[in-house]
């Protein structure tokens, strides 16, 4: 759209950074906030506040704005069980179904050489510093069913067998190539129910 202001084109530049948003949706997007001044404001002000207050929790590395995440911080929740995740959406998912009161640990991503995401790149080494810390006896691991889910999946496997904590993972009530973030909450709380060792 070369016709467009700058900043137009470079705010829905911005929009396609996102993802499942591509350039019509991103441009309709732009126009929509330019005729509501006091919504861009509101959402100017909500993302700076993001920006200077968010950071990774130093125990699980989901996000926060306080020193340890809302979940990390609970004396309710039982700190011996942990469920693997690859990320935030995954956590909110989990959270919903009620069925779980551990702790988490994200990844922050799922193994996938082709786009130079190795085992150093994810959150893998603080798990190990987690079991050894804190006691640790079960972990859950729960990704995505998908080749880069299944392929951290018999990393993690293969990794914590040298520790003494039970392993297991999800049950199949989630189909192959199932996002967990979009995962209906009765098929997760199936799944979580009845995980199995691995």
């Amino acid at each position: 759209m070369k016709h467009l202001p700058a900043f137009l084109q470079r705010l829905i530049n911005e929009f396609d950074k996102l993802p499942g948003i591509g350039p019509k949706t991103s441009a309709r997007l732009v126009f929509n906030l330019m005729h509501r001044k006091e919504d861009i404001k509101e959402l100017s002000e909500a993302l700076a506040d993001a920006y200077k207050n968010i950071h990774l929790c130093p125990e699980c590395y989901d996000l926060t704005d306080d020193g340890l995440c809302s979940i990390c911080a609970n004396p309710q929740r039982d700190k011996t069980t942990i469920c693997v995740v690859a990320n935030n959406q995954d956590v909110e998912a989990i959270e919903k179904t009620r069925e779980f009161n551990g702790v988490y640990h994200l990844l922050n991503g799922l193994l996938s050489p082709l786009e130079g995401i190795t085992p150093d790149k994810l959150k893998i080494k603080e798990l190990a510093a987690r079991i050894k810390n804190n006691g640790v006896s079960e972990m859950i691991i729960a990704l995505d069913q998908s080749m880069e889910g299944e392929a951290t999946t018999i990393y993690l496997a293969k990794f914590l067998q040298d520790y003494p904590v039970a392993v297991t993972q999800l049950a199949r009530g989630i189909p192959m190539g199932a996002n967990i973030e979009y995962t209906d909450e009765v098929t997760l709380s199936s799944a979580l129910k009845n995980r199995k060792k691995l």
